[in-house]
């Protein structure tokens, strides 16, 4: 096999990892209202009843396939589906057919777990369909006094999730693409239970001096905290919708403390967006390398993908020469 045959087919990168993702802002899905969603490279359906919960389910009505979030109605509790009127409710399981009475066993779609937190509407995924093993954690900064109304950034990188998780832990791209006089001394750890990851990194060489402390829950769901000095904090709350394993939807959600919103709050927030405008050219052209060559200088980035491999039922190696 070809040099350029074993890199294409590396480049899509390993399946998506279990966790917790995106697939709407809270605030932008209004009772009643039907959308189509695409993730995990699969359609889904999501809506919200008149009671004001968020829903997802698989997008085709299990009689003859009509898609439920194109033309979808609610009707109370439940979504009905376009073509003939099929209604499911929150969990999947048809409750009428409008002309018939009898209702087939096998007349149901699968719903998926979903977590309105922090306002994003989270869709827990599982290979196996296995139920959450977590919770996603809230944030009291979003809704506290103390800290500016959230501003709400989404991109779309063109790369698998993995991908764009791993940057969070490789200090040593900050002086090259994002111009840095140094790398920024950076620590990993791991939590007692094995599942979240913490980077700590002292970024005293940069424009805004800082320290940063980001924790990953799953790839795509991070918090970043960062501290330039007292009552000076900025936080980004970051998730993710792998729509494909090639191309991921970002949401973000920022906020500062008010202390420092009018000075400096705008400024901070915008030199993060610039940094992903730096980030942008590499992502979109780089591959996935299941056993990437390693230096000993990588041992942030090789902590990172010791910790990846729990979120796969068949992890991905790790070469770490």
């Amino acid at each position: 096999m070809s040099l350029e045959a074993c890199e294409s087919i590396n480049q899509q990168g390993p399946d998506f990892p279990i966790g917790w993702y995106s697939v709407a802002r809270g605030h932008e899905l209004v009772a009643g209202e039907v959308r189509r969603v695409q993730a995990f490279a699969r359609e889904m359906a999501l809506f919200r009843t008149r009671s004001g919960t968020a829903v997802v389910t698989d997008a085709f009505c299990a009689h003859l396939g009509a898609h439920l979030g194109v033309k979808g109605r609610v009707v109370g509790e439940s979504i009905r589906c376009p073509f003939h009127g099929w209604r499911y409710d929150a969990s999947g399981q048809c409750v009428e057919i409008p002309y018939c009475k009898e209702i087939p066993e096998r007349a149901q779609v699968r719903s998926w777990h979903v977590s309105e937190t922090n306002g994003d509407i989270m869709v827990w995924y599982h290979p196996e369909e296995a139920p959450p093993l977590w919770e996603v954690p809230e944030l009291e900064e979003l809704c506290s006094e103390q800290w500016s109304p959230p501003q709400y950034w989404e991109f779309t990188v063109p790369n698998h999730v993995q991908n764009i998780a791993e940057n969070t832990c490789d200090p040593q791209h900050f002086q090259y693409v994002h111009r840095m006089k140094d790398t920024p001394p950076q620590q990993v750890d791991i939590s007692e239970d094995g599942r979240v990851l913490h980077m700590v990194a002292d970024a005293s060489m940069a424009d805004y001096p800082h320290d940063l402390h980001a924790t990953m829950h799953n790839p795509g769901l991070a918090i970043v905290r960062t501290v330039y000095g007292p009552e000076a904090e900025m936080l980004v709350y970051s998730t993710a919708q792998p729509t494909t394993l090639e191309e991921t939807h970002l949401r973000w959600t920022l906020t500062v403390r008010k202390e420092i919103v009018d000075a400096v709050g705008d400024d901070v927030m915008i030199g993060i967006m610039e940094g992903i405008d730096d980030d942008m050219p590499i992502w979109r052209h780089k591959i996935y390398r299941e056993k990437p060559v390693f230096c000993k200088g990588d041992h942030a980035l090789i902590g990172f993908r010791k910790w990846v491999r729990q979120f796969y039922l068949d992890p991905p190696s790790t070469d770490e020469r």
